[in-house]
């Protein structure tokens, strides 16, 4: 009986050994899928982080960058599902952080106060972006 079962355990440690190499590809599938569109929002980003030190920018620029990031941001929204939990919730964590900060600028701020709460916003993204992307094994 004992030689059935330790070959029964052996035969379950080798499915399992199996199945943990099979779901490597596609955890690293997933995970360049993830890399590739948070570059992408990231160069949207770095286009808002451009336009809020700019001494020319409007309101309205701002508004309209911003509107860019968050449709980059929708695309990898969707990349991000099928990467680990734990990572899912800090990229939540992180975007939701940002869009709370922005939507806190009144709506009567000056350029300048708006400039400021974007660099502010985007300082502490940027942060978290480069905890998750090194997590994930961006480059």
């Amino acid at each position: 009986m004992p030689r059935i079962r330790s070959f029964a355990l052996g035969l379950a440690g080798l499915g399992l050994a199996m199945s943990m190499t099979a779901c490597a590809p596609a955890t690293a599938d997933a995970n360049a899928a993830y890399c590739a569109s948070s570059a992408a929002v990231q160069s949207e980003v770095a286009k808002l982080k451009a336009m809020a030190t700019s001494s020319t920018v409007t309101l309205n620029d701002l508004s309209a960058q911003r509107n860019e990031v968050a449709k980059a941001n929708a695309a990898a929204a969707k990349d991000a599902e099928k990467v680990g939990d734990e990572v899912k919730k800090e990229i939540a964590s992180a975007d939701n952080a940002f869009d709370q900060a922005i939507k806190a600028i009144p709506g009567s701020a000056t350029v300048s106060e708006a400039s400021a709460a974007y660099q502010t916003a985007i300082k502490d993204w940027d942060q978290a972006m480069l905890s998750i992307r090194t997590k994930v094994g961006c480059k």
